[in-house]
Protein backbone atom coordinates (compact mmCIF):
# COMPACT_ATOMS: atom_id res chain seq x y z
CA UNK A 1 0.00 0.00 0.00
CA UNK A 2 1.46 3.49 -0.69
CA UNK A 3 0.50 6.81 1.34
CA UNK A 4 -1.57 9.35 -0.69
CA UNK A 5 1.84 11.23 -0.67
CA UNK A 6 3.56 8.35 -1.83
CA UNK A 7 0.90 7.72 -4.92
CA UNK A 8 0.43 11.30 -5.90
CA UNK A 9 4.68 11.41 -6.32
CA UNK A 10 4.56 8.45 -8.29
CA UNK A 11 1.96 10.02 -10.35
CA UNK A 12 2.74 13.13 -10.36
CA UNK A 13 -0.36 14.25 -9.27
CA UNK A 14 -0.74 16.47 -6.21
CA UNK A 15 -2.86 15.01 -3.30
CA UNK A 16 -5.57 17.09 -3.67
CA UNK A 17 -5.82 16.36 -7.06
CA UNK A 18 -6.35 12.44 -6.08
CA UNK A 19 -9.08 13.47 -3.13
CA UNK A 20 -10.90 15.35 -5.88
CA UNK A 21 -10.97 12.48 -8.28
CA UNK A 22 -12.21 9.86 -5.34
CA UNK A 23 -14.60 13.01 -4.34
CA UNK A 24 -16.28 12.24 -8.37
CA UNK A 25 -15.61 8.57 -8.08
CA UNK A 26 -13.28 8.61 -10.63
CA UNK A 27 -10.40 6.44 -8.71
CA UNK A 28 -11.08 5.45 -5.30
CA UNK A 29 -8.36 4.83 -2.30
CA UNK A 30 -7.93 0.88 -1.31
CA UNK A 31 -8.13 1.62 2.31
CA UNK A 32 -8.73 5.06 4.74
CA UNK A 33 -7.98 4.30 7.76
CA UNK A 34 -10.57 4.88 10.14
CA UNK A 35 -9.00 6.60 13.46
CA UNK A 36 -6.71 9.70 10.90
CA UNK A 37 -8.36 9.56 7.80
CA UNK A 38 -4.96 8.73 5.86
CA UNK A 39 -5.40 7.11 2.81
CA UNK A 40 -3.95 4.51 1.19
CA UNK A 41 -3.69 3.28 -2.91
CA UNK A 42 -2.78 -0.13 -4.08
CA UNK A 43 0.12 -0.97 -6.29
CA UNK A 44 -2.28 -2.13 -8.76
CA UNK A 45 -3.75 1.37 -9.10
CA UNK A 46 -1.05 2.89 -10.26
CA UNK A 47 -2.00 1.49 -13.77
CA UNK A 48 -5.64 3.25 -13.73
CA UNK A 49 -4.33 6.11 -12.48
CA UNK A 50 -1.45 6.25 -15.73
CA UNK A 51 -4.65 5.67 -17.93
CA UNK A 52 -6.58 8.58 -16.76
CA UNK A 53 -3.54 10.98 -16.82
CA UNK A 54 -2.59 9.34 -20.46
CA UNK A 55 -6.53 10.28 -21.37
CA UNK A 56 -6.50 13.58 -19.80
CA UNK A 57 -3.44 14.61 -22.51
CA UNK A 58 -5.70 13.29 -24.98
CA UNK A 59 -8.20 16.00 -23.78
CA UNK A 60 -10.52 13.84 -22.53
CA UNK A 61 -12.86 15.52 -19.78
CA UNK A 62 -13.26 13.82 -16.40
CA UNK A 63 -16.78 12.97 -16.54
CA UNK A 64 -16.10 11.54 -20.57
CA UNK A 65 -12.92 9.16 -18.31
CA UNK A 66 -15.43 8.23 -15.75
CA UNK A 67 -17.77 6.74 -18.03
CA UNK A 68 -15.04 4.32 -19.74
Amino acid sequence: MLSIGEFSKICKVSAKTLRYYAEIGLILPSAINPENGYRYYAIEQLETMLLIIRLKSYHFSLGEIHST
